[in-house]
């Protein structure tokens, strides 16, 4: 893509692939979702509460995530921003379908989400956040936030967690590719323990002129 030109450029933050090394499920299938927000330094008034999933996967398994529902974030934004992300990654029941396929789930979940996400980010101070701050405000109120919509979320598994922080100023235009790698090690898997789970969750960072 050709540089920006001015202050303002295009964003596109979300989740392309996952791969499943070894599933937490003992049959060698998982259900997994993220849930969580991205949101920019307290008082911006920008949050979004996000639920991705869930998606059934077995063990050694590829499974890509769709374009529209496989988003973090989508829009414009100044150069000067910054972004931070969080998404905690649970395995629910396998009967459970796509959230987003199911409008009543998915808007008491996004609801309970944007609530309790918004109490946690909003007495963060105000200028000089910490790094970090915000993601963490988002990873803490997201369990309560689930389990207050849906009751039998309370049951789900946490595989991993996945935060970021986001500085527009630090890309220049292009797309940029990561892999965030998570499971259970067994401590003793020297003395011939076994890895529990094993996770590769791959994401991308497009940015490009505004539009």
């Amino acid at each position: 893509m050709a540089e920006s030109n001015g202050y303002q450029k295009w964003v596109v933050i979300r989740l392309t692939s996952m791969y499943c090394g070894d599933t937490l499920d003992m049959t060698g299938t998982d259900n997994v979702y993220f849930a969580g927000a991205v949101a920019m330094e307290p008082g911006s008034g920008y949050f979004d509460p996000r639920v991705i999933g869930p998606v059934e996967i077995h063990s050694r398994q590829k499974k890509m995530i769709s374009e529209d529902k496989g988003v973090i974030f989508r829009g414009e934004l100044s150069v000067d921003d910054v972004l931070e992300f969080g998404l905690v990654v649970r395995s629910t029941d396998p009967n459970e379908s796509d959230f987003q396929d199911n409008k009543d789930t998915y808007l008491a979940l996004m609801g309970a989400l944007a609530d309790d996400i918004y109490h946690a980010i909003d007495p963060l101070p105000r200028r000089h956040v910490a790094k970090g701050a915000v993601a963490g405000a988002i990873l803490a109120a997201t369990p309560a936030a689930l389990v207050r919509a849906r009751a039998s979320l309370d049951k789900d598994e946490v595989l991993g967690i996945l935060y970021k922080r986001v500085s527009v100023a630090d890309y220049p235009d292009g797309r940029y590719e990561f892999t965030w790698k998570f499971g259970d090690n067994n401590p003793n898997l020297a003395e011939g323990g076994v890895v529990e789970w094993a996770y590769e969750i791959s994401y991308t960072i497009d940015m490009g002129p505004a539009r």
